[in-house]
């Protein structure tokens, strides 16, 4: 994957009094099921979608098929971001929505020694089926060929909330 300049865009937060810390933030994101990863292609033309994630050392890890729209954009630009949202709740009374949500910026990398996607598949094992860890391990094993993984090095993480 092609590195881009520049760093992170640092936009000042509109509604200060909702903005979360940094460590509020990556709590938000280790708490989500899912989120929303952002990629944009040759032509400029961005593509979002829904995945699940683990972290792990910080870092959001990430399974696809091993060719995709996704994977196309990586390779011409590894310059990401990444929206989960947690605890969301509409309040028609109030015209408002109750939420924590969290957007990370980084650059995704896939990985390719096998041992690194091993142990990065078994941490969404380890996440989403603690109990099966057995049954991860065969799929594993028996689908890794067909399964890309992508590691999105976290330069900058930001939350917000209305609780």
């Amino acid at each position: 994957m092609e590195s881009s300049a520049g760093t992170p865009p640092s936009h000042p937060m509109r509604r200060r009094d909702r903005a979360l810390t940094e460590a509020e933030a990556h709590a938000v994101m280790a708490k989500a099921e899912w989120g929303v990863l952002a990629t944009v292609d040759a032509e400029g033309w961005p593509y979002a979608v829904p995945v699940n994630h683990a972290l792990v050392d910080g870092a959001l890890i990430i399974h696809c098929a091993t060719a995709g729209h996704k994977l196309d954009n990586l390779a011409f630009n590894d310059q990401v971001s990444y929206c989960v949202v947690t605890e969301a709740e509409t309040v028609p009374l109030e015209l408002s929505t109750r939420y924590e949500s969290a957007v990370a910026f980084g650059r995704a990398v896939r990985l390719e020694d096998e041992d690194a996607r091993r142990a990065a598949l078994r941490a969404f094992g380890e996440r989403f089926a603690p109990q099966h860890l057995e049954q991860v391990d065969r799929g594993i094993g028996k689908d890794l060929f067909r399964t890309a993984v992508l590691r999105i090095d976290v330069e900058r993480v930001t939350g917000k909330a209305r609780r």
